[in-house]
């Protein structure tokens, strides 16, 4: 027997049965046609070679992957703002539409990613998420997010959040005002996932306290001044089971290096397709592969990104050089640290013989 769920219209499957894939991601690592025990998707077996009764599968078999960092309030926003703009023109655009998304809306896009084998979500949430805007078979952890540089109103703002029930985390480090940073430096069982050297922009202004982000802090305070965002870093990481930091795509590198070396519980999420969308810049590959063991994958939201699968960024971490075991590590293990995933399984396919992402390769769920 099969696990059901529905999803949408179709009929989706946690598999049941003896399976022998071409390549499998298991306990870490790349097996080449081994065979798999599978009890409604949980492993009841596995044995290092091809069994005669287990069925043939074709392509790279995986347990479904982890979305590290979505905005699922902003899902109805694709194709609606121009290409290679920067943060300050996403910000001003996106402001007035932001947590409008409804239910359908959402819930589409999270069955498109699961029909690729994304499979869970951890969304910032500035607004309540719909329980009906979640497919069966997808988890969402999502994440108060809060912010605010004026003074006025920052508890009742921080009430609000605090009221839907969900880990707080805060935007950025440049946009809370002080009394919001002490409810940062609360104790919380969840991560905190936080935006950081995402732009040029905020490299600038956390570096040099210069740059457009200075007027347009304006907009909000009269005197704005750069956060002590290392004091901030350091408060947070004593409080917390890890700290994310969340593009770093524009970090310096001898900065990232120390701050890996010094905090053994940070992380980076990457999100390189987002980032590419709005600023035409991708991290710094070769960089981030000494860090494989300390890196998560996320889409943001699909107002930068083409789908809240993790699979176009997976194949770009692929071509990029890194392994399939350092790219699966950042969406299986590492991400399960601190949020669950359901019994599911993705199938790439084809693949090369040495498991190479060829350009007519797709992600599917596996249903066996």
């Amino acid at each position: 027997m099969a696990a059901l769920f529905d999803v949408g219209s179709a009929r989706l499957r946690a598999p049941t049965g003896l399976f022998s894939p071409d390549w499998l991601y298991y306990r870490k690592r790349l097996w080449y046609r081994p065979t798999l025990a599978l009890s409604a998707g949980i492993v009841s077996a596995f044995y290092e070679t091809t069994l005669p009764e287990a069925k043939l599968v074709e392509g790279l078999l995986s347990p479904c992957w982890v979305n590290a960092h979505v905005h699922l309030e902003l899902t109805h926003l694709q194709g609606k703002f121009p290409q290679g703009r920067g943060m300050i023109d996403f910000l001003t655009k996106m402001g007035p539409e932001r947590g409008t998304a409804s239910p359908s809306a959402i819930r589409a896009a999270l069955e498109a990613a699961l029909a690729e084998g994304t499979c869970a979500f951890v969304s910032h949430q500035n607004v309540p998420l719909p329980p009906q805007a979640i497919p069966e078979g997808v988890i969402v952890q999502p994440l108060g997010e809060f912010f605010g540089l004026r003074m006025q109103r920052v508890h009742a703002r921080l009430r609000k959040v605090k009221k839907w029930g969900y880990p707080l985390t805060p935007h950025s480090f440049y946009s809370l005002s002080r009394p919001l940073w002490r409810a940062a430096r609360q104790e919380s069982s969840f991560p905190r996932s936080i935006h950081f050297f995402e732009s040029v922009e905020e490299k600038l202004w956390l570096e040099k306290g210069e740059g457009p982000f200075r007027l347009f802090f304006r907009r909000f305070i009269r005197h704005p001044r750069p956060p002590q965002w290392k004091k901030h870093l350091r408060q947070l990481y004593r409080r917390v089971p890890a700290v994310w930091l969340v593009h770093a795509t524009e970090v310096p590198q001898q900065l990232m290096e120390g701050l890996m070396q010094r905090f053994p519980r940070l992380y980076a999420v990457l999100c390189p397709e987002a980032n590419f969308y709005l600023f035409r810049r991708f991290p710094d590959w070769r960089f981030w592969r000494k860090y494989a063991d300390r890196l998560l994958i996320g889409t943001d939201s699909l107002a930068n990104s083409p789908s809240l699968s993790v699979w176009q960024s997976v194949r770009r971490f692929w071509m990029s050089g890194f392994s399939w075991e350092e790219i699966l590590q950042a969406v299986v293990e590492t991400p399960r640290q601190w949020i669950s995933a359901p019994p599911l399984w993705v199938r790439i396919y084809p693949v090369g013989k040495e498991a190479q992402i060829l350009p007519e390769s797709r992600a599917e769920l596996f249903i066996g």
